[in-house]
């Protein structure tokens, strides 16, 4: 019986980037009855909070929230679980993301996001599509004294191709690179991810991988999906997604994960 369900939500269940608007409503009554049967809802994503709660605004008080690809948890306004980069480990990255000019860089912090200046494509998306709370700072070594959770590089529809000569080389045995979408590589503690995060959820509500279920798309949904019996690669999944996961379900743009979500409500009324 299933009892725990961890849905991604970028290539999930919107579009990268996509605002409260594009998620179908019809989540959010789902959502309700599976609470009502004791199904734990987590919505874990490499956004942070306040994004998320944005998009789930009529419901987010029933969900768990993974945040920052796995480096944050929360139940309602408490933080369960954190993932915090070491300082100097946050100065190297951002002194060799300079370095790959192309790309521009995200810090996350446990209270906000920060990014060099407002004037930049990844600004504006971050801030009005996303709906991040975000803050322009100048210069990213000197100007933040958050918590630093998450560091991640950003272009357009190249970040891979831009990453994969020198950076990911250099930093992939040191901290965790997960690649969201196309336009995003993240940097997050090596204890972290998604992965990580799941599984100690699961010990925290005492649920099995037996009884969890699980939706993605991307190459940091992959950990998550080894923590569940069930788990879902949307049809526009990357390749190695699909092959990871135990089943497929309808695209995004489609709501394959709402018609799965409605099967399990329909299962449990039997």
């Amino acid at each position: 019986m299933i009892r725990l369900v961890v849905c991604d939500v970028d290539g999930t269940l919107v579009k990268d980037g996509g605002s409260a608007s594009a998620l179908n409503p019809e989540y959010y009554e789902v959502v309700r009855k599976l609470s009502e049967k004791g199904i734990q809802v987590v919505i874990c994503s490499g956004r942070q909070k306040a994004s998320i709660e944005k998009l789930f605004e009529p419901v987010k008080d029933l969900l768990y929230i993974i945040s920052e690809g796995g480096s944050l948890i929360f139940q309602k306004e408490e933080c369960i679980y954190s993932q915090i980069m070491q300082k100097e480990v946050c100065r190297q990255i951002i002194d060799d993301a300079r370095k790959i000019e192309p790309c521009d860089i995200l810090v996350c912090g446990k209270k906000r996001a920060y990014a060099a200046s407002e004037d930049s494509e990844m600004y504006r998306w971050i801030s009005d599509s996303y709906g991040f709370d975000i803050q322009a700072v100048g210069d990213l070594q000197k100007n933040i004294s958050d918590d630093i959770v998450k560091i991640s590089l950003y272009h357009h529809n190249m970040v891979e191709q831009l990453t994969k000569d020198w950076f990911r080389p250099k930093w992939e045995n040191k901290v965790r690179l997960n690649l969201a979408g196309i336009q995003w590589l993240d940097c997050v503690p090596k204890e972290a991810g998604k992965g990580t995060a799941v599984a100690f959820l699961q010990g925290y509500l005492q649920i099995t991988p037996e009884e969890t279920c699980v939706f993605g798309d991307n190459e940091n949904d992959i950990v998550m999906m080894q923590r569940a019996k069930y788990s879902f690669a949307v049809a526009n999944a990357r390749e190695e997604v699909k092959r990871a996961a135990s089943r497929e379900c309808g695209p995004y743009w489609e709501d394959g994960v709402l018609a799965q979500l409605k099967k399990i409500v329909s299962e449990q009324e039997k």
